[in-house]
C-alpha cells in the first residue's frame, strides 16, 4: 500500500439543459457522498468560471471536484465507484489529474495538512492551485484587475491548461493551472501583471484567507476538448472500461 497522499482534481462537462441541471446538482450531492468516505482528508465541489483563470460570470455545464485522498489506491477506487461512473455516463467529457503535493503555503477553509513529497525528475510539468477568500471591502478592486490578469494569461508561454473555479460567487475563487515547467509558472506568477496584482493585494490586505499549492502530476484520466493534453509530456494515462450503472439522482 502506498501511503503517500494523492490529490485529484476532476472537471466534468455537461451538454443539454437536463444534463446541466443534473451536473449542477452534483455540487450538493458530491458533498454528501464524499463526507461519508473515510479515505477523504479534504474535498471541495467547485463551480466554474467562464474563460481562463478567474471569471465572475459562471460557466454553466462545467463543474469541478477537488479531493485529497490518503493514497493513490483510494483515489483509483473512487473512479470505479458507482457515483463516479454516474458522472462519467451523464457528462459529455471528463478530465482528471492525479497529483502529489510538492509545496504549499496558506490554507483553504482551514485545511493545510498537505503531505509534501519530493518533486522527482520524471517530468517538469507542474500544476498549481491558487485560491483566495476575498474581503468584501476589496471586491471592487479585485474584480477590476481580473480582466487584465486573464488577458495576460491567455497564450502565456508554457501554459497548458487553466480553469477558474469557486465555492461562493465573487467571494471565494480559485484557479487550477498546468504548466510545462516551474520557470513558466513563476514567470507568470511574479513577472507579469499577475505579480503586480498580487503585490497590490498584499499591500492592502485584500484576502481573508489564501492558499498557493504546487503539485506534480503523476497520472491523468480522460480528455479535454477531445485531446490528451498531457500525453506529449510523458504523464501516464489511466484507462478503464466504463461500467453500465444506474445513474444516481
Amino acid at each position: 500500500m502506498n501511503d503517500n497522499q494523492c490529490v485529484t482534481i476532476s472537471f466534468f462537462k455537461f451538454e443539454g439543459i437536463i444534463n446541466k441541471i443534473w451536473g449542477f446538482a452534483q455540487l450538493v450531492i458530491s458533498r454528501l457522498m464524499l463526507s461519508r468516505n473515510e479515505q477523504v482528508e479534504f474535498f471541495k465541489p467547485l463551480g466554474s468560471g467562464s474563460g481562463l483563470g478567474y471569471k465572475a460570470w459562471p460557466r454553466f455545464g462545467l463543474i469541478g471536484l477537488l479531493v485529497v485522498w490518503k493514497n493513490k489506491e483510494d483515489a483509483l477506487a473512487f473512479t470505479e465507484s458507482s457515483y463516479f461512473q454516474s458522472l462519467l455516463l451523464k457528462s459529455e467529457e471528463q478530465f482528471t489529474v492525479f497529483m502529489k503535493p510538492v509545496s504549499s503555503r496558506g490554507t483553504w477553509s482551514g485545511f493545510g495538512n498537505w503531505k509534501i513529497s519530493e518533486n522527482d525528475s520524471s517530468s517538469e510539468v507542474i500544476c498549481a492551485i491558487t485560491r483566495a477568500t476575498i474581503k468584501r471591502k476589496f471586491l471592487f478592486d479585485f474584480w477590476r484587475m481580473v480582466p487584465d490578469i486573464s488577458k495576460n494569461q491567455y497564450n502565456f508561454p508554457g501554459l497548458i491548461f487553466s480553469q477558474g473555479v469557486g465555492e461562493v460567487p465573487l467571494l471565494e475563487q480559485a484557479t487550477f493551472t498546468i504548466w510545462e515547467n516551474k520557470q513558466s509558472m513563476e514567470s507568470f506568477a511574479y513577472r507579469s501583471f499577475h505579480g503586480k496584482a498580487i503585490e497590490k493585494v498584499r499591500r492592502e490586505n485584500g484576502f481573508k484567507e489564501q492558499m498557493f499549492t504546487r503539485f506534480q502530476p503523476v497520472m491523468v484520466f480522460g480528455t479535454w476538448d477531445g485531446k490528451h493534453i498531457l500525453e506529449k509530456y510523458g504523464i501516464p494515462s489511466y484507462s478503464m472500461e466504463r461500467v453500465e450503472v444506474p445513474v444516481l439522482i
